[in-house]
């Protein structure tokens, strides 16, 4: 039988590291798990899957990551058990797209 521990968060750890860097992470955000987690629903999440963050948790301090290889799951996960792989950046308006 697994069993599962409810942590509380009440302080945000500091951010994660991406690409050597010191920066938090943001919603859409494609992480890496760094140790293995159980899934929202129980289901083992191995490390080194590859998710996408869908909704932020205490600051910062945990996230809610979208899993769909090698398992579909759901998984809430602290701060220091994921790593950026990758980063969409926002793009930028450069004015009306309307024709004349």
């Amino acid at each position: 039988m697994v069993h599962r521990i409810l942590t509380v968060v009440t302080e945000a750890p500091s951010s994660p590291a991406v690409g050597g860097e010191r920066q938090g992470l943001r919603e859409l955000d494609r992480v890496e798990l760094l140790a293995d987690v159980l899934a929202d629903e129980g289901a083992p999440v191995p490390l080194g899957s590859v998710g996408t963050v869908v909704a932020i948790w205490a600051g910062g301090a945990a996230f809610e990551v979208e899993f769909t290889r090698p398992v579909d799951a759901l998984a809430t996960v602290d701060a220091g058990l994921l790593k950026v792989v990758s980063r969409d950046e926002p793009m930028e308006r450069t004015g009306s797209s309307k024709a004349s």
